[in-house]
């Protein structure tokens, strides 16, 4: 599941500070979210240790993997940056790790993080590369581009990340037209609608209108890809947040602030995500893909209302991203690579826990075989599928830069958001300070990387 959780401000700052230390041994933080410290028992004797979710890897899914291969037992530990980062740093990596392919790959491929895969799904039995879904290509990455090189990873499960549900009954209630999988909303659009869904009673909002926003270097990075414009140069070691385009988005999550129609960074969401206000009906919409209905399915009355739609543009041109694409990478230190290998191939591709997400609607499927498996049995499931392979056509990869993880990236847009939301920073002047400190990131990576800028 892609579990977008919203950003507070001091996960974001936690992971400026987390970045430094990974510069300052030489490592680099994987494409794992942010998570509280990780539990997990010794590693077992000839078995495999895997820094995952424990939600998604559970004790069900490690009995059925012991079942079939008793001599490779699992060692689960909660993700968490942290403690990869002291593993890395005293040569005792994990065998396998949860990242985001989309934003991850660079980094994990640049610094000979992750294992090439392209040898061991080449002898394969049980998986062929035509079998992967063309998603998986994020994980790939040749040196200079994502997309094409070797392969460092699978996905799990995946979702076009810019896409949103929303609440009918409000969308209906406050005399606004439903979103349509022909016609998406624009960011104006949403920042209009949201203004007459917000309710606010006792001194304090009671209902959002709009899903949480943050602006991380994943959000801006769609934005501006609407309207044709990019963050990052063309060889990934310099952003620019000062461009019209990048200026415009940054505005726009100033005034949904200052409107306070959503959660933002300046009023966080106490829940950390969207799902238990919008089932709540305390949130008109929320930020999520197609994985989203696996929630939905969880609730037959929240089922009645939530519908997905596409993904908005700033500009004219339609774009719906990927910013996760979730799945495992194996250590380029494993002792295990063949052992690694058969648990990453079996759990996001072959196994019956991948048939199982895509029967649940978790998330899209890995493998082409499995398409069919996505439930249709809901209104709001039959809808949400039409919606979402309407929105395949505009599927892109949104580029990152190897030389610093997007969380460190956000970390020093975050730091600088609540002085713009006050009028301390005008927008320029905010745009202006996110370029010279997300350089100063991406120059200490480059300097790691022995790259000249």
């Amino acid at each position: 599941m892609n579990v977008q959780k919203h950003v507070s401000r001091r996960s974001l700052l936690g992971g400026a500070a987390l970045f430094a230390g990974f510069a300052a041994t030489g490592g680099a933080l994987t494409g794992c979210s942010a998570s509280a410290a990780g539990g997990g028992s010794a590693p077992k004797p000839g078995g495999l240790t895997i820094m995952g979710n424990p939600g998604e890897i559970t004790q069900e899914v490690i009995d059925a993997w012991v079942k079939e291969h008793p001599d490779v037992p699992i060692t689960l530990i909660k993700d968490d940056p942290t403690r990869l980062n002291a593993m890395m740093a005293a040569g005792t990596p994990p065998d396998l790790a949860r990242g985001f392919g989309a934003t991850g790959t660079a980094n994990l491929a640049s610094r000979g993080l992750a294992l090439d895969l392209d040898p061991y799904l080449a002898k394969s039995s049980t998986l062929k590369e035509s079998d992967l879904a063309k998603i998986n290509d994020v994980w790939r990455w040749d040196g200079t581009k994502q997309g094409s090189g070797p392969r460092y990873g699978f996905v799990k499960d995946w979702s076009q990340d810019a896409m949103f549900w929303y609440n009918t009954e409000m969308f209906a209630a406050a005399g606004i037209p439903l979103p349509t999988a022909d016609k998406p909303l624009t960011y104006d659009q949403l920042l209009e609608y949201a203004e007459p869904m917000t309710k606010r009673g006792g001194g304090k909002v009671e209902q959002y209108g709009l899903f949480a926003t943050a602006p991380t270097i994943e959000f801006l990075s769609t934005m501006v890809a609407t309207s044709n414009a990019r963050i990052f140069n063309d060889d990934l070691t310099k952003a620019d947040f000062s461009s019209p385009e990048a200026r415009q988005a940054l505005q726009w999550h100033i005034d949904v602030a200052k409107k306070q129609v959503g959660y933002t960074l300046v009023d966080p969401n106490p829940d950390g995500w969207d799902w238990p206000p919008f089932d709540a009906k305390r949130e008109a919409m929320a930020s999520a893909g197609y994985w989203f209905g696996g929630m939905v399915a969880t609730n037959p009355k929240t089922a009645e209302f939530a519908r997905l739609a596409p993904a908005p543009m700033m500009g004219s041109k339609r774009v719906s991203p990927t910013i996760g694409a979730t799945g495992y990478w194996i250590s380029s230190k494993t002792a295990m690579k063949d052992e690694a290998y058969a648990f990453l191939e079996w759990y996001c591709c072959t196994g019956p826990n991948a048939k199982w997400r895509a029967q649940t609607g978790v998330g899209l499927p890995a493998v082409t075989a499995l398409a069919s498996e996505l439930p249709q049995s809901q209104p709001y499931q039959v809808d949400a599928l039409k919606v979402q392979r309407n929105e395949e056509q505009y599927l892109e990869v949104l580029p990152f830069s190897p030389y610093a993880q997007a969380v460190a990236v956000s970390a020093a847009i975050a730091e600088l958001f609540p002085r713009a939301v006050k009028g301390e920073l005008s927008a320029g002047q905010f745009a202006d300070q996110a370029t010279t400190a997300v350089n100063d990131l991406l120059k200490q990576g480059m300097e790691l990387a022995g790259k000249k800028g």
